[in-house]
């Protein structure tokens, strides 16, 4: 919290990592520094939260335990569009954790720029710090994560079939999993081995 990268505003398409990459994060800071008080939290769980504490009367509470948070994790940051409320006592969390000078971390499927919905304050203070754009892996790295993946289920693909399904699915980690799932319940379903004519 106490550099230019507060906040840290990680942004990039469905199933590329944001939220493995912001847990690890934490994760990391925790082994480092287990006395460091570090949450983190979909904007979801945060809108759910906030709904509770007010139905429940302790927003003051509420308040003080995440500005009392030395790292503050919030996925999928772009679900607080339309949630005026909610957003206000972000806003008020977010100044006063980085005033504190404590970090905050925060993934979205789009840039800063681009999260229409969101007042023009927080967008602006999401840009503070340092974006990071996540992008989809390319070919070399679709092919290092079939080869990793297919190993862990036991599987082992010849590299054809790996260049293969490295060409064809190419948006991202997710789909890339999946087909290796496919293939190997079609090859066992149909006990049929896993060749070049299967996997086309």
């Amino acid at each position: 919290g106490q550099t230019s990268f507060n906040p840290l505003f990680i942004y990039g398409g469905v199933g590329l990592g944001k939220t493995h990459l912001i847990h690890a994060i934490g994760n990391k800071i925790l082994e480092r520094s287990p006395e460091k008080k570090v949450i983190y939290l979909s904007s979801d769980a945060f809108t759910v939260e906030f709904i509770e504490a007010v139905q429940g009367d302790r927003i003051n509470e509420f308040s003080a335990f995440y500005k009392g948070m030395d790292v503050l994790i919030i996925d999928d940051i772009q679900f607080l569009v339309g949630k005026e409320k909610t957003q206000d006592l972000f806003f008020q969390i977010f100044n006063s954790l980085h005033q504190t000078g404590k970090q905050i971390i925060l993934s979205s499927d789009k840039p800063p720029k681009d999260l229409k919905g969101l007042n023009e304050r927080m967008i602006s203070r999401f840009s503070w710090g340092l974006s990071a754009d996540i992008q989809p892996p390319d070919f070399e790295t679709r092919i290092a994560i079939l080869k990793n993946k297919s190993e862990s289920y036991g599987i082992e693909l010849s590299n054809e079939i790996l260049e293969y399904i490295a060409h064809n699915i190419t948006s991202n980690i997710r789909e890339l999993e999946g087909c290796l799932i496919k293939l190997l319940a079609n090859s066992s379903l149909n006990s049929k081995e896993i060749n070049f004519d299967l996997v086309k």
